[in-house]
């Protein structure tokens, strides 16, 4: 019998850098129970996952296809540990890149991963689908942010809402892909449920894959990837995206202009979760 497969394909911006980043300075702890696989594992499924999303046909679907054989040709069938993939890029494009809105492609991806799976190991898999979600406003603004960080986004808060806010619910997302998966679990938890929770959001997957509590109480503690920007200091992310027209000096201030605001935090401050 093939072992279980969860695959945490999103969404961005909702906890899943801290997922990752928790996954791998825990992987050793975790190496009884998991074998864990992030962004960083798979690059090239996770790139044509996002080229399908950019341009959804045919052959980018069956490239998609393939890059997701390749990984599971790496992975022993024979092995009954639980096998965790994480990376929101499977589910294509953050929102709002190169004009996405939404999630689109997601219940094809999820639909062609599990018929890759199942023709590949051959007895019918366990496999878990799970995704986690954020409230629509937050979830915007943080999204919006990394725009600020990482592109030349020059809209404001508003105008970026006002585009993304027809496809902002993130729970009408999950319920496309389970439409898609029939017969397999899809599961899903808001941010706002699991930031709190003893493992952070990577609780819901421990969870899923019935890791010991032994084994818990030896991860490090959650900790926050990226952390929030005050409005002072997107607004001058903004600017710096209008005004400055060579892109490695835009980089170069956009890091300065970053570190020197995180350098002057308040030990008491609490940073939230982008």
């Amino acid at each position: 019998m093939p072992p279980r497969l969860i695959v945490h394909a999103g969404f961005h911006k909702t906890g899943t850098s801290s997922v990752q980043q928790m996954l791998r300075d825990g992987q050793a702890a975790l190496r009884p129970a998991l074998r864990i696989l992030t962004k960083r594992d798979m690059p090239a499924m996770c790139e044509a996952a996002r080229a399908y999303a950019q341009a959804p046909g045919d052959v980018e679907l069956a490239f998609f296809g393939y890059e997701t054989a390749r990984i599971l040709e790496t992975l022993d069938v024979d092995d009954p540990r639980c096998i965790l993939m994480s990376s929101e890029d499977l589910s294509g494009h953050i929102p709002g890149r190169r004009g996405r809105v939404g999630y689109p492609a997601a219940p094809r991806l999820m639909a062609r991963l599990l018929d890759t799976v199942r023709a590949l190991w051959g007895a019918a898999p366990e496999v878990v689908f799970y995704f986690s979600t954020r409230g629509a406003h937050d979830w915007m603004r943080s999204c919006h942010t990394q725009h600020l960080r990482a592109t030349r986004m020059r809209d404001d808060l508003a105008s970026y809402c006002a585009w993304q806010a027809p496809h902002a619910n993130l729970d009408a997302a999950v319920a496309a892909v389970a439409g898609a998966v029939p017969g397999t679990r899809v599961a899903h938890r808001a941010l706002e449920q699991t930031r709190d929770m003893p493992q952070g959001p990577l609780t819901p997957l421990l969870d899923l894959a019935d890791v010991p509590q032994p084994l818990r109480a030896a991860l490090p503690p959650p900790a926050v990837a990226n952390a929030s920007l005050p409005e002072p200091l997107r607004a001058q992310l903004r600017l710096l995206n209008r005004e400055i027209e060579d892109d490695t000096e835009l980089r170069r201030r956009k890091r300065a202009l970053i570190a020197a605001a995180h350098h002057g935090r308040s030990s008491r401050d609490t940073p939230g979760t982008q």
